[in-house]
């Protein structure tokens, strides 16, 4: 079939595209590829993010997915700035909503779903699965995680890209 030809070298030019590189020219301003990750709070219970980097790391977050690519199982407990996330809220993304790293629920095990954003029918889910509360999915500065749902395990989306 042509979508086997196909397939690999969309995955390809989409690793390609996902890869962390410098958020900034050779003169110090953003280029257009700077990104910021993103979380989106739609359920009923609070949760929290964090960041990796930086200041004000004075959390440990419990992170299954510690890779490069944040894609595979490689679990590490990092240093962490936490901060709460209350239902309806956002964070992170360009402009001052400043960087997210990482998300969890603390009081809640969550679905996850991580899938690629092609036009494919199905989806190409990269990863999936229930996290324990408290376990922490890293995104990279190009992915969006959207979490909705007002059952008691709220399901979670992250956009690859």
């Amino acid at each position: 079939m042509a979508t086997w030809g196909v397939l690999p070298v969309l995955l390809a030019t989409s690793a390609a595209v996902l890869t962390p590189g410098s958020a900034s020219s050779a003169t110090g301003e953003a280029s257009p590829a700077a990104a910021y990750g993103e979380v989106v709070n739609r359920t009923n219970k609070q949760m929290e993010f964090a960041s990796f980097s930086g200041s004000g790391r004075v959390h440990r977050c419990d992170v299954w997915n510690n890779t490069v690519d944040a894609r595979r199982a490689n679990f590490e407990n990092l240093k962490c700035k936490q901060q709460p996330l209350d239902p309806g809220q956002d964070a992170g993304g360009p402009g001052d909503g400043g960087d997210v790293d990482g998300f969890t629920f603390e009081r809640n095990s969550y679905s996850l779903h991580m899938m690629l954003p092609l036009p494919t029918i199905p989806p190409v889910i990269v990863s999936k699965g229930t996290k324990k509360k408290g376990v922490w999915t890293k995104i990279t500065d190009f992915d969006d995680a959207s979490c909705s749902g007002t059952g008691s395990k709220p399901a979670c989306l992250v956009t690859i890209g």
